[in-house]
C-alpha cells in the first residue's frame, strides 16, 4: 500500500501535496472573493483529509459568504468536533448566528469559545460587548483565573446537564488560594457567574404547569434595568420586590417572573430563586462595587443573554408592577404573547405624572411615557392602580385619547403596606453622629431629589424659621434620596444660603437598616410633594410611628389618611406654619404620634399580593376568549412607523406601530422601523373586506450595502420585488383586495443585512435588514385621497395626513390637566 507522504504544511499541520494544492486553490479563490470556487477546493481537500479543523473553518467562511448558512453551520460544528479544545470554530459559529439574528445561539457559541480559550481577544470583545463590561482588558481581568491548560471540554450537546458548571467551579475554587487576599472574593463571584452561564446556557427549563390555578406572570423589566445602574431599590422597585416575593410564598397562584430585555427583544424567564436572591442582596447595602453584587448581576446577565424565551403559561395574566416606558418594542411582544399564548396584559399604573404634571419631567421621559400610554390603552385588558386619585387620572387620560374603560377593569391596590422588616438588624445609633445628627434633633424628608417633590418649599420654610428663631431652635433637615431630574434649582438654593447649608444634610445610597435608624430617631417627617400616585414615604413614616406633615396634593390624603398633618399644596406659608407648630408644640406632636401608635394598622405585603391575585380571579371569571384582532387603519391617512416625540396628548392620538406583527421588527426609530434578518410582517385592517385598496409602502435601504427586497402578499400575483441602494428610500405601490376579515397582510424581506455597529462605532449592535418608514392606503377608486397624498408628498407635508396625528392647528405644550 502506498501511503502519501505529508511533505507540506497548512496551518501548522502536515498535509500531502494533493491536499496542499487543493488548499492553495481554495485560498486563492478566497482572496479573490470567489466563494463557490473556494468552497469546492476546500471540500476537495477535506475529502482526502477530513481531520483538518482549520479547513472546515475556511469552508464555513466560504459557505457563509454565499449565504448558505445551514451548510456553514455544519462546517463549523464539524470543525468543533474534529478539535474539541479549539475555540475558533465556536467563535465563528457565534459570528454566523449573530449574522442570522440569533443572539441566543451566538452568545452560547461565544461562551463555549471562551471556555476553550479564555484569552482569545475576539471572544473577549464579543463577551464584553454583550455583557456591557467594557473593554477587553476588563473582560480579561474577569477571566484571569481560568486555567488555559484545562482538560478537553466535552463535545457540544444541546441538552447536557449542569455538571460542567459544577466541575468548572471546583477547578476555579482550587485556584483561588493562590490569589491575593483582596482579589479572592471578587474573583470567586465573577468565576461563579461564568460557570453558572455554562449550566444556564445549556439547560432545558421545564414547561409551566399550574393545573387549574390562576397563572400570574410578573414582568420585572424596569427592575432589572434599574439594577444595572443602582442597587438600593426606591419606591416602585420596593413594591415589586415585596409583592412578587409574597406572591411566591402564598402559593395560591402559579407565578412566573420574566423581563423584556431590549438587547434580546424578547421575554426571558428569571427563576424565582434567582430573583429572590438578587432582591435580598439589593436591600442589604448600597455598595454597587461589592463582589457579591457584581457577581449576582453577572450571573443574571449571562442567563438572560443565553436562555431561551419564556414559555408563558396559557391564559396567564402578564402583570407589570413597574414601568416599561423606554422599551420601544415592548408592545409588539405584548401582542405576540396575546396571539400565541392568550395572555392578558395588566399594567400597574402608579401615576400619570408625565402627562398630568409634565412640567416636572424631562422631555425624553415625557416622550417615552406618552408612547407607553398610547400603547397601554391599546393593549391592556385590565389595569391596576395604587389609589383612587390615580384611577381618576387614568380614566381622564383614557377619555382624552378616545378610549372607554369600564371602571370594573380597574382594580385599586392601595400601597398601605407595612414596610418594616422584623428580621432587620438595626444600625447602631452612633451612625447618627457620623452624619452630624442626634436623636430627635432632625426632621426627615425621604424622596428622590427632583422638582416635583418640592424641596424648594422645604428650604424656604427652613430659611423662614431660621430667621425667626435662630439656628439653635430649628432642627436639621435630613433629605434622603437619589438625584432625579430638574433639580438644579434645589442644589443652587442650597449652595447660595450658608445658614441653610449648615442645617440641611443630604444623604443617599442608604441601606434599609440606616433608613430605619433615621425614621426611629427623627422628630417627624415631611413630604411637600406637588403630585403623587400614592406616596410611599408617607406610609413608611406612619409604619415607624412618626407624624408626617404633607401636602394635600393628588393621592397624598389617601396615603396619610386621618394620621397625617396637611397643608394646601403650593402654599409655602401654610407649610411653614404647620412645620413651626410641630417643631415647637411637643404636646401636639406627641398626641398625634400616640394616635398613630394606637390606631394605624398597615396591611401586609401578603395582603397586597392577594389583592392582585383576587382581582385577576374576578376578571378571569368574565374575560371572553381573546379574538384574533387586527388593528384598523385609517383610509386616506399616512401611517408612519416612527417613534413618538410628542410631549402632550390629544384626542384620537395613536401609533401606527400596532400594525407590526411577529418578532421580525426592531423598535421604532425617528424615521421608521428596521426589519430583522428574518423579515417583518404587517397586518393592516381596512374595515372594507372585498374592496380594492391602493397601498403605498415606503422602504428604506440599509447602510453601505445594496439589498434585494420582496413584499409578499397572500396573492403571489400582487407581490413586489426590487432593489434598494444603500440608504435609499423607495416607494412601492400595490393594489390589493383585503381578505374576508378586511385585512391586508404583507411580509417584507431583504436578502442582505448589516450590523449597525459597523456604521455607529459600535454604539448600535442591531443586525438589520430592509427598513419600513410607513404606508399610505385608500380606496383604489378614491381619486381625491390619492391626489391629497401626492400633494403632501410633493410639498413635504405628509405628517399632516398622519394616522392618529394632532388635530389641525395643534401647537403642543398642553398636558392632561
Amino acid at each position: 500500500m502506498n501511503i502519501p507522504l505529508k511533505l507540506r504544511r497548512s496551518g501548522g499541520v502536515a498535509v500531502t501535496p494533493q491536499v496542499h494544492h487543493a488548499i492553495t486553490l481554495g485560498n486563492q479563490a478566497r482572496d479573490g472573493r470567489d466563494w463557490p470556487a473556494a468552497a469546492t477546493a476546500y471540500r476537495a481537500a477535506l475529502e482526502v483529509d477530513p481531520s483538518l479543523t482549520h479547513i472546515w473553518v475556511q469552508l464555513g467562511h466560504a459557505l457563509k459568504e454565499q449565504e448558505d448558512f445551514a451548510a456553514a453551520e455544519t462546517a463549523y460544528l464539524t470543525a468543533a468536533e474534529s478539535s474539541p479544545i479549539a475555540a475558533e470554530p465556536w467563535l465563528h459559529l457565534g459570528h454566523l448566528h449573530k449574522r442570522c439574528g440569533d443572539r441566543v445561539a451566538a452568545n452560547r457559541s461565544y461562551m463555549l469559545a471562551l471556555k476553550h480559550e479564555p484569552a482569545n481577544p475576539d471572544v473577549l470583545q464579543e463577551m464584553a460587548h454583550f455583557l456591557g463590561i467594557g473593554d477587553n482588558a476588563q473582560m480579561r481581568e474577569l477571566l484571569a483565573l481560568l486555567d488555559q491548560d484545562a482538560a478537553e471540554a466535552p463535545a457540544f450537546d444541546a441538552t447536557p446537564t449542569a455538571g460542567d458548571a459544577v466541575d468548572a467551579m471546583r477547578h476555579i475554587e482550587a485556584l483561588l488560594p493562590g490569589l491575593p487576599e483582596e482579589s479572592r472574593a471578587a474573583a470567586r463571584w465573577q468565576m461563579e457567574a461564568l460557570s453558572d452561564l455554562v449550566g444556564a446556557a445549556r439547560s432545558a427549563e421545564p414547561q409551566p404547569d399550574f393545573g387549574d390555578r390562576l397563572a400570574l406572570i410578573f414582568d420585572v423589566s424596569d427592575l432589572i434595568s434599574y439594577f444595572r445602574n443602582a442597587r438600593l431599590p426606591t419606591g416602585i422597585q420596593r413594591v415589586q420586590i415585596e409583592t412578587i416575593g409574597n406572591a411566591l410564598r402564598l402559593n395560591s397562584f402559579g407565578v412566573q417572573i420574566c423581563a423584556f430585555i431590549e438587547s434580546r427583544d424578547d421575554w426571558l424567564e428569571i427563576p424565582a430563586p434567582t430573583f429572590l436572591a438578587l432582591a435580598q442582596l439589593s436591600l442589604a447595602s448600597g455598595d454597587r462595587g461589592a463582589p457579591e453584587w457584581i457577581g449576582a448581576l453577572a450571573r443574571l446577565q449571562l442567563r438572560l443573554a443565553t436562555s431561551e424565551p419564556i414559555e408563558m403559561a396559557r391564559g396567564a395574566y402578564l402583570i407589570n408592577l413597574g414601568t416599561s416606558w423606554w422599551l420601544q418594542n415592548y408592545f409588539l411582544f405584548v401582542r405576540r404573547a396575546k396571539a400565541l399564548r392568550g395572555v392578558r396584559y395588566v399594567p400597574f399604573v402608579h401615576d400619570l405624572i408625565p402627562v398630568m404634571a409634565g412640567e416636572h419631567c424631562v422631555k425624553e421621559l415625557t416622550q417615552d411615557f406618552v408612547s407607553w400610554a398610547i400603547g397601554a390603552f391599546e393593549h391592556a385588558d385590565h389595569f391596576l392602580v395604587n389609589s383612587e386619585s390615580t384611577k381618576r387620572d387614568l380614566l381622564h387620560v383614557a377619555s382624552i385619547l378616545g378610549h372607554e374603560i369600564d371602571p370594573v377593569d380597574i382594580a385599586v391596590i392601595r400601597l398601605d403596606a407595612d414596610c418594616r422588616k422584623p428580621d432587620l438588624v438595626s444600625a447602631h445609633p452612633r451612625q447618627l453622629w457620623r452624619w452630624g445628627l442626634r436623636p430627635n434633633g432632625f426632621i426627615l424628608f425621604v424622596s428622590t431629589i427632583e422638582s416635583r417633590k418640592n424641596h424648594l418649599a422645604a428650604f424656604e420654610a427652613w430659611i423662614t424659621l431660621l430667621k425667626r428663631h435662630g439656628a439653635h431652635a430649628v432642627p436639621k433637615l435630613v433629605c434622603v434620596g437619589n438625584r432625579g431630574w430638574l433639580n438644579d434649582a434645589v442644589y443652587a438654593r442650597l449652595a447660595s444660603h450658608e445658614g441653610l447649608r449648615e442645617r440641611v444634610v443630604m444623604l443617599s445610597g442608604l441601606s434599609d437598616a440606616e433608613l430605619e435608624l433615621l425614621y426611629r430617631a427623627c422628630l417627624f417627617t415631611i413630604y411637600p410633594s406637588r403630585y403623587e400616585g400614592w406616596g410611599l414615604p408617607v406610609t413608611e413614616a406612619l409604619c415607624h410611628g412618626k407624624v408626617a406633615l404633607i401636602s394635600d396634593a393628588a393621592s397624598l390624603p389617601e396615603a396619610g389618611g386621618d394620621y397625617a398633618v396637611y397643608f394646601r399644596s403650593g402654599d409655602v406659608d401654610a407649610f411653614t406654619t404647620a412645620l413651626e407648630r410641630l417643631i415647637r408644640d411637643g404636646g401636639y406632636r406627641e398626641a398625634l404620634q400616640q394616635r398613630i401608635y394606637a390606631e394605624f394598622r398597615p396591611r401586609t405585603w401578603s395582603e397586597i399580593a392577594t389583592d392582585i391575585g383576587e382581582a385577576a380571579m374576578r376578571w378571569r371569571a368574565h374575560d371572553p376568549d381573546l379574538p384574533a384582532n387586527v388593528s384598523i387603519a385609517q383610509l386616506g391617512a399616512w401611517h408612519p412607523l416612527t417613534r413618538n416625540y410628542a410631549t402632550a396628548i390629544w384626542r384620537g392620538m395613536r401609533s401606527a406601530e400596532v400594525f407590526r406583527v411577529g418578532d421580525g421588527w426592531y423598535g421604532p426609530d425617528n424615521w421608521g422601523c428596521w426589519t430583522k434578518p428574518c423579515g417583518g410582517r404587517l397586518e393592516i385592517g381596512t374595515g372594507v373586506p372585498g374592496m380594492a385598496i391602493r397601498l403605498c409602502l415606503q422602504l428604506h435601504g440599509i447602510p453601505n450595502r445594496q439589498v434585494h427586497f420582496t413584499v409578499d402578499t397572500s396573492d403571489p400575483a400582487t407581490s413586489v420585488a426590487g432593489v434598494l441602494k444603500p440608504g435609499e428610500y423607495k416607494w412601492v405601490t400595490m393594489t390589493l383586495v383585503p381578505d374576508p376579515a378586511g385585512a391586508i397582510r404583507l411580509a417584507i424581506n431583504g436578502n442582505m443585512s448589516i450590523d449597525l455597529a459597523e456604521v455607529t462605532d459600535g454604539d448600535d449592535p442591531r443586525l438589520v435588514s430592509v427598513g419600513v418608514a410607513g404606508f399610505f392606503l385608500c380606496r383604489a377608486d378614491d381619486g381625491q385621497a390619492r391626489l391629497d397624498f401626492m400633494e403632501a408628498l410633493t410639498l413635504g407635508t405628509l405628517a399632516d395626513l398622519a394616522f392618529g396625528g394632532p388635530p389641525s392647528g395643534y401647537e403642543g405644550g398642553e398636558h392632561a390637566r
